[in-house]
This record gives structure tokens, C-alpha cells and sequence, in this order.
């Protein structure tokens, strides 16, 4: 009865594991924390199959080959779980922690593959294979630090992320991690090693119920807090389809992860081909509009309203442009929010009087007023250089001066703020 209860549990436990990592796997396939949260779940799996393996042998040597593969692949597992932890946080081992960590254990797995049977002894109580530590020396001088070392190891990584960690939700992920490794590294040294030692009862193999607490907590993490994923159900998706300017979402990098459709329409783009692109990449930038732009990624303004000229295979389209900064529900920044509206004016004043796009930005500095040398000043460019696009500007409009230039615009029913 108590042999099928064992069974039982374990079997729950690796169904769950199984179905948790191949879920987090199928979310996101192409992100390496859900790939390596998959094979650490693959991994304790494993664990699990040997931890029932062992009890199906009759005689005792068999059980002893078993338990020394189940503690080989068991490390393995542990080395995993580091390697997901240092991805996650981004950091990487030194050297001297390296060495250190590889040399001891590959000294561990030798004495697993060559003497197993000089470090456990076990025997059958109620139907169960039993353990009994022997060799003392190395499961406390050598097997626990090392144990003890890689939980160190993870816990001071992600100590270290959550101290530096700028978004408040990456502080509560390494917080949730660090909790789940605290609970199944005391509760497992506790009753598989220490308890064992120090009174005279035997256990059977129970460490799979405790890195299942490990794998849990992972879980929860990735699933409550997405590891810093973005969703744009947080901005009403089906609302947004709907809107007849460009709308365009940009990741912190200032990739597009979303668009509603019109700036497609627009240049004649493929929406797949379109997402993923950066967003530098579609638009004509100058040095103003770099600085604009970055004050809105790093944070020194929450929004701003600009000109972005669009780039396509025949013309530029000119846009008046509000960009702002999205937060999620913990106050980090998520993603920049893009909505353009394309000047028609405008276009059809450039195509008509086939006016460049440098003649255009020279009209609107000279409609605001400045002089060819604060033109000159601003465009970084020489004052005769301006005084050249101003009179073939005056020529392509059939005017004289800046008033009629004024006048031209104001006619052709575009406003002085169109341009900004």
C-alpha cells in the first residue's frame, strides 16, 4: 500500500512537471528562459523515473547502480537550475567559481559511477527500498557543500539582480525564485541528510517533492509576472483596429511589436514583414529628433508630439507624431505608444511644387520666423547654403520673400503647426 502510494505521488508530480514545462514551452518557443525551464522540468522528470526505478529491483546491487545514476542526473538537474538562474539574471560565473564548481563536481560523479555501492546502504522497509548514509566524510565534507555551494550560487545571482533590478516586477520574479530555492534546498537537506544522520530511521528516495516546490515557484513566476513580457491587452487591442491613424507599439528597444494596419496601407507594407522591423528604420531621423525621441525612452518626459517623415520607395509622408510611455500595472516602462496622422496637406504641397524633403524642413524653420542664420544655426548647415534653398524654393513657388512664402503656405491651407 505505501509502495503504491509512492508511486502514485510521484507519478502526479511528473505528470505536472511535464505538462507545466511543455506549456511554458509552447507560450513562447523562441524564448530561452521558457527552453530552459522546459528541459529543467524534462530534467526533474527524469529524477522522478529513477526515483521509481529503483523500487522494482529485487536484489540490492541493482537498486545501488540505480540510486548512483539518479544522483548523477540529480546534480544535473542542479547545474541546470544554476545555468537557468544566470541566464535569467544575466550574469555569468568567473572563472575561479567555475573551475571550482566542474572540478568538485565531476569528482562527486566519479565516485557515483564508481563506488556507489561504499556510500549508501539500502534495504527494504514496508515494501520501500531504504537509504542509509555511509561514507560520512563524503556526504558532509564533499557532497553537501557542494550541494550548499550551487544553492548559494543561485540565490546570491538573483540576490544580486533584485538589488540592482530597476522594474519592480523583476524584483518580485528573483524574489519568488529566491523563496522556492530556500524552501527545497532546507526542507530536502533537513529530512534527506541531516534527519537520517542523526537519528536511526530510514527514508526512501524523496527528493523529487522537493525540487517540485523549486519548479513550482518557476512557474508561478513565469506565468504571474510573464518574465517582463508585454501584453497588449493591456491597451485594448480590438479598440485600436479601429482607429484611422497609425497607431505603431515599440518595444523598449524600439522594435514594433504591433501595429494596427494604416501605416501599411500607407507604404504599401507587408503587416508581417512590418513587425519585428526597427522602428529607425522606417522614418527619416535628424539630430532634434533623436534627442525628442530619447527623452522619451529614458524617461525625462512622459510623452511629446513631433514631426516624423516616413519613409517609402517613392516619397516621404509627413506625419504630426504623439509618442508616450507605457506602463504596466507596476509602473514599469513597457513600450513606446506611436500615433501618427499623415499631413495630406503637406503631401500634396511637396508633390505639386516638388518641393525635397530639406527645402521643406528650410520652409518651416522660415515660416516660424528665423533668420537664414538661425536657420543655418539649427540645420548645422552654411548660411549661403540656406540662402540657395530659399531661392530655388522662391523659384519652384513663384514668390520673392519669406511674407509670400507665408502667405503661399497659409493658402494652400497648411498652418505653421502642421510642420512641427
Amino acid at each position: 500500500m505505501i509502495l503504491l502510494i509512492y508511486i502514485v505521488s510521484m507519478a502526479i508530480i511528473a505528470t505536472s512537471c511535464f505538462i507545466l514545462g511543455f506549456y511554458i514551452l509552447m507560450s513562447d518557443r523562441r524564448s530561452r528562459i521558457n527552453v530552459l525551464f522546459f528541459i529543467n522540468s524534462m530534467l526533474l522528470n527524469i529524477v522522478i523515473i529513477f526515483t521509481v526505478a529503483i523500487q522494482y529491483p529485487q536484489n540490492t546491487k541493482t537498486a545501488v547502480i540505480l540510486q548512483g545514476i539518479y544522483n548523477i542526473i540529480l546534480i544535473l538537474f542542479l547545474l541546470e537550475s544554476l545555468y537557468f538562474v544566470l541566464t535569467f539574471t544575466k550574469q555569468r560565473l568567473n572563472r575561479p567559481v567555475k573551475f571550482t564548481l566542474y572540478s568538485i563536481g565531476s569528482v562527486i560523479l566519479c565516485f557515483f559511477i564508481i563506488g556507489s555501492d561504499k556510500l549508501l546502504e539500502l534495504s527494504k522497509s514496508n515494501g520501500l527500498w531504504t537509504y542509509k548514509l555511509i561514507n560520512i566524510p563524503f556526504w558532509f565534507l564533499l557532497y553537501s557543500p557542494y550541494l550548499l555551494l550551487v544553492a548559494f550560487l543561485m540565490f546570491y545571482y538573483l540576490f544580486n539582480f533584485s538589488k540592482n533590478a530597476t522594474l519592480k516586477k523583476e524584483k518580485i520574479q528573483a524574489k519568488i525564485i529566491m523563496l522556492s530555492i530556500l524552501s527545497a534546498y532546507l526542507s530536502g537537506f533537513c529530512i534527506l541528510m541531516l534527519f537520517p544522520f542523526y537519528y536511526s530511521f530510514k527514508l526512501p528516495l524523496l527528493t523529487p517533492y522537493f525540487f517540485a516546490i523549486y519548479l513550482y515557484g518557476i512557474f508561478f513566476a513565469i506565468t504571474r509576472y510573464k518574465f517582463l513580457s508585454f501584453s497588449l491587452k493591456e491597451i485594448a487591442h480590438e479598440a485600436l483596429i479601429h482607429v484611422q491613424d497609425i497607431i505603431l507599439i515599440l518595444d523598449t528597444e524600439g522594435t514594433i511589436i504591433y501595429s494596427n494596419g494604416n501605416l501599411e496601407k500607407e507604404i504599401s507594407e507587408n503587416p508581417v514583414l512590418l513587425k519585428g522591423r526597427k522602428f529607425n528604420s522606417l522614418i527619416e531621423t535628424e539630430s532634434q529628433f533623436d534627442t525628442d525621441f530619447n527623452s522619451i525612452s529614458s524617461g525625462e518626459k512622459s510623452s511629446i508630439t513631433l514631426r516624423i517623415n516616413f519613409t517609402t520607395q517613392h516619397e516621404s509622408l509627413i506625419s504630426e507624431s504623439y509618442i508616450s510611455r507605457v506602463t504596466d500595472k507596476f509602473g514599469d516602462y513597457s513600450a513606446l505608444l506611436i500615433v501618427s496622422r499623415i499631413n495630406k496637406g503637406i503631401r500634396q504641397f511637396q508633390r505639386y511644387f516638388k518641393i525635397t524633403e530639406r527645402e521643406l524642413n528650410i520652409i518651416y524653420q522660415a515660416t516660424k520666423g528665423l533668420s537664414n542664420r538661425d536657420i543655418s544655426s539649427k540645420l548645422k548647415i552654411s548660411e549661403r547654403t540656406v540662402e540657395t534653398h530659399l531661392n530655388n524654393i522662391y523659384n519652384k513657388l513663384n514668390i520673392n520673400n519669406k511674407i509670400e512664402l507665408l502667405r503661399m503656405t497659409s493658402d494652400f491651407g497648411i498652418d505653421i503647426s502642421e510642420f512641427s
